[in-house]
């Protein structure tokens, strides 16, 4: 058993001298070859290295980098606001459009929204005074009756109809010994219609006339003279109307209307009627042309200057309830007569 042990440290021994020979030898040759190459100058890699991954060139000063920011997204341009239509003169035609005035020259406004929109015929309540209403029956039909006059010398009366026939308002003279029928104040004659207007009555007439053919309702209104509005400085509007002269002094209006077939008439307050361009019977005052312009009548557009001698009232019948009209009140600066 000693023998066996001592050939195992012995087999061990030779082992360990072999190993460390065998490393010298390739130490040695490991630096002979290594000289050898840098005795030959050889750039060959040692066959112990791994070839590195040659690095992209890094240049000797970076770029700055900008970073720009977006660019805001370009608004699309708004189109031009679109005009709104003009409101219409009917409830189904447009307003027709006033071309721009550049030249400075006086014109009229169209009416916009509906042409005549009106409500119920006003029907006479208890105790009123002044207002007359009826309603007529199927058939035909003629009923007259006095009229109970405001106070003052002129009186302006509103008048409503509707009918399903015909249907017209005349005022009447009626006396012991004098009776005349006077043109008709309003008439109408469609069916399912409704009409207004507004007109004078002096106390020439007596009485009023309805004249009806079917069914219909009819309502007369009457207001003094100071119930009314005063026509002062420039006024507009549109359709007939009745407007009071309060100024007790001459004054000259403007009156420029546009319709079909129209009137400008001035009434004194006296409650005559100027028979054609002259005067009512009242004296002219002084200064004023004996037979001054108290009216006119024409159809389509036209401007006339009136002359208003005193108070009264102005009365403007227009064709169409739309149809516009301008009036201005100035002072009268004719020159005195000649004596």
């Amino acid at each position: 058993m000693g023998f066996g042990l001592g050939c195992l440290v012995t087999a061990a021994t030779l082992w360990r001298l072999t190993l460390s020979a065998a490393r010298q030898a390739a130490g040695s040759a490991a630096r002979a070859e290594a000289a050898a190459l840098r005795a030959a100058g050889s750039d060959a890699a040692p066959v112990t290295t791994i070839a590195a991954t040659p690095a992209a060139p890094v240049p000797a000063a970076a770029p700055a980098v900008t970073v720009s920011k977006p660019a805001p997204p370009v608004k699309a341009a708004r189109p031009a606001p679109t005009p709104p239509r003009p409101r219409s003169t009917t409830d189904s035609a447009p307003a027709p459009v006033l071309p721009p005035a550049e030249d400075d020259l006086p014109r009229l406004r169209p009416a916009s929204g509906p042409s005549d929109k009106r409500g119920p015929v006003p029907r006479q309540r208890a105790g009123e005074r002044f207002h007359f209403s009826g309603r007529c029956e199927d058939g035909e039909a003629e009923y007259e009756f006095p009229i109970e006059w405001p106070e003052g010398a002129l009186t302006v009366a509103q008048i409503e109809v509707s009918t399903k026939g015909y249907l017209s308002i005349s005022p009447m003279t009626r006396t012991l010994d004098r009776i005349e029928s006077h043109s008709s104040l309003i008439y109408l004659g469609s069916s399912d219609k409704r009409k207004g207007v507004r007109t004078v009555l002096t106390h020439d007439f007596t009485h009023l006339l309805v004249d009806s053919r079917g069914v219909g309702e009819w309502s007369v209104r009457l207001y003094g003279s100071d119930e009314i509005d005063e026509l002062t400085g420039t006024m507009e509007g549109y359709g007939s109307t009745v407007l009071a002269v309060r100024q007790d002094l001459p004054v000259s209006c403007v009156t420029h209307v546009k319709s079909s077939s129209w009137s400008a008439e001035f009434i004194c307050a006296c409650g005559r009627i100027p028979k054609s361009f002259g005067t009512c019977g009242c004296p002219i005052p002084p200064g004023l042309p004996s037979s001054p312009t108290l009216g006119a009548w024409e159809s389509g557009e036209a401007l006339r200057t009136l002359l208003f001698p005193r108070a009264g009232v102005l009365k403007l019948r227009a064709d169409k309830p739309s149809d516009p009209w301008r009036l201005e009140v100035r002072p009268y600066t004719g020159k005195p007569k000649a004596r």
